[in-house]
């Protein structure tokens, strides 16, 4: 398994590729519009920026996890206000449009925990927190992409709170084909009888030269 942070993400075309993510971003800005107009918590992905709170890595890429396995990461969260703030961290379920192309939405959010859900930053300071992926040992989650978000906010009674998000992309290790792995195991059963039946003339040979 291995987790990758950073600010790249996968490799994507380029043209078609590049409108389609700026329609996307279009798409999540309408959709963030919308969500404030109601009331709602906006969509602001961490590489967007924001005011208050600072979040890296923006995205994670959690590549080759076999079900039944499990890994963590860290995020540091930043406070960049002058006083102390509680910060929440949430899961949060992404639009169809705002995810990436390929990319499935996670069967379940419960596979997600972190160290801590609420803490306190004081001011211009930074804080660390654990986030562990965890997948059911179930061959149905076996060759899966998916993406989900994690969400950081300040702690707040107000109706409207800017809430950052950072991707999170899961991929799972894909199925072993079973006639695949006799194949394998075939062939090393093969190469060491022919190592073994090549040391055993070889020692003959040398026996007779001696």
């Amino acid at each position: 398994m291995e987790a990758r942070t950073g600010r790249q993400s996968r490799p994507e075309c380029v043209g078609r590729g590049v409108q389609s993510e700026r329609s996307r971003a279009m798409r999540l800005a309408l959709l963030s519009a919308a969500l404030l107009a109601f009331g709602l918590p906006s969509l602001t992905l961490a590489d967007a920026g924001s005011e208050s709170i600072g979040v890296s890595p923006i995205e994670v890429h959690v590549a080759n996890l076999s079900p039944g396995d499990a890994t963590e990461f860290e995020l540091v969260i930043r406070n960049q206000e002058d006083s102390a703030r509680i910060l929440v961290l949430t899961i949060f379920q992404p639009p169809a449009e705002a995810r990436r192309s390929g990319w499935a939405e996670l069967p379940d959010t419960d596979w997600i925990s972190f160290s801590s859900e609420d803490i306190q930053v004081d001011a211009g300071s930074e804080a660390t927190v654990k986030v562990k992926v965890a997948i059911p040992d179930e061959g149905r989650w076996e060759g899966k992409d998916w993406e989900i978000w994690l969400g950081v906010s300040p702690q707040s009674a107000e109706m409207v709170v800017a809430e950052v998000y950072v991707r999170l992309m899961i991929s799972t290790r894909a199925a072993v084909n079973a006639l695949s792995s006799m194949r394998i195991a075939g062939g090393i059963a093969t190469a060491v009888i022919l190592l073994g039946y090549a040391a055993y003339h070889w020692r003959r040979r040398r026996a007779k030269l001696a």
